[in-house]
């Protein structure tokens, strides 16, 4: 059974509320199996269950009509396959960050792979102490003075991107990557 992890987009801030005790019992109205969330800011883990969907695509259009119908919240939703997020955490190419401070480290994901080329030119022009890279469709960004304080903006890494995105840092991508592999294990 594949598990996946859905990512909203900007909830739980401005008023965009979704509360995560909300959004699991959410999921298994949808027909989900296994809901879990982690962190109270957009993050769901699910299998499909008897929501008919059969692919990554399949859940964040469920997920993305259930909230907006549910909450009057239009947010996007991109969707990993456990699989995939494993091949995420292991592309990071900043991996002695993660290791030492990974609050640090962020993971950014887009509606859909991020425009490599247009990270290695915001890399290349970016002066802050940021480092940036593109690896297996998604963003990753070290933050050393910390994310609050940085003048590294979604939106600029957006535009660099080529489409929105939404960011987790490493701590939490790396439960995501455990909270999906135990949805995914018999029993669970």
């Amino acid at each position: 059974m594949t598990a996946y992890v859905a990512l909203l987009f900007a909830v739980n801030v401005g008023g965009r509320s979704v509360p995560s005790t909300a959004l699991r019992a959410l999921s298994a109205e949808l027909g989900f199996a296994g809901g879990r969330t982690v962190v109270n800011s957009g993050n769901l883990v699910v299998a499909a269950g008897s929501s008919g969907a059969t692919s990554a695509d399949d859940v964040g259009r469920l997920v993305r009509a259930g909230v907006a119908e549910r909450f009057g919240v239009d947010a996007t939703v991109a969707v990993l396959a456990t699989e995939r997020l494993a091949e995420v955490l292991e592309a990071n190419p900043f991996t002695g960050t993660a290791r030492e401070t990974p609050a640090r480290v962020q993971v950014l994901v887009g509606e859909r792979d991020v425009d490599a080329d247009g990270v290695a030119r915001l890399a290349a022009e970016h002066a802050g102490p940021e480092e940036i890279a593109a690896a297996q469709g998604v963003l990753y960004v070290t933050y050393p003075d910390g994310i609050g304080r940085s003048r590294l903006t979604t939106t600029a890494l957006a535009r660099a991107a080529g489409t929105p995105v939404t960011g987790r840092n490493w701590n939490t991508v790396t439960r995501l990557l455990a909270t999906a592999r135990e949805v995914e294990a018999p029993g669970s």
